[in-house]
């Protein structure tokens, strides 16, 4: 039961992961509020999400007083489909592109993005320096990298997060500058809020 749960958490499927959908929703809205508000966000930024989930947060940058153009990708077919109906207006208006895949293997062109983030998703890389090398490269020059991730002495008590990785702050630290950012900063909040600048 744990290690479905953990497995659903990762890549939401089927009825079942249409509630845990509903538990991530209500779970990580605090946390996106906090993380875009650490994405210094600016009129004409290209803002990307990896990971979006039911798109909450992406619907939150769309919705705001930011002119910003909002594109991400999510690992599950099912918040593929229930992201892209939530945010179906900003779609339509040609603000947001949504995407559905693996963000290693996806094609993405380099220095695209001026704000990249995500909340909750570290844990299921295997391969940081991969992934951060792989998100420097889209982005701009000063490009901002954000990321929420709860402690991993918690997720190490949590009966379903198994199959999880449990990084703790200073390998995800080191990692990210030995892919290149020059600035690697964190508070701590209920959980980890880092920013990364290029």
């Amino acid at each position: 039961m744990f290690r479905a749960l953990g497995e659903q958490l990762r890549k939401p499927s089927g009825t079942f992961g249409k509630i845990v959908a509903k538990m991530m929703d209500t779970r990580n809205r605090e946390y996106y509020e906090k993380i875009i508000s650490d994405l210094e966000l600016k009129s004409g930024d290209n803002v990307y999400e990896i990971g979006y989930g039911p798109g909450w947060g992406i619907g939150l940058i769309a919705d705001s007083t930011f002119d910003c153009s909002i594109s991400g990708i999510d690992f599950s077919e099912l918040m593929y489909s229930e992201a892209t109906k939530r945010n179906q207006l900003f779609i339509d208006e040609g603000r947001v592109n949504l995407t559905y895949g693996d963000f290693l293997t996806a094609s993405i062109d380099p220095e695209t993005y001026d704000k990249v983030f995500c909340v909750n998703v570290i844990y299921f890389w295997s391969d940081l320096n991969r992934v951060f090398k792989k998100i420097y490269a889209m982005m701009n020059k000063e490009g901002l990298f954000c990321i929420f991730m709860t402690p991993d002495k918690v997720i190490a008590h949590l009966k379903f997060t198994e199959e999880f990785f449990k990084y703790p702050i200073k390998q995800v630290e080191s990692e990210l500058k030995k892919a290149g950012f020059n600035s690697v900063e964190h508070k701590l909040d209920k959980g980890y809020y880092i920013k990364a600048r290029k």
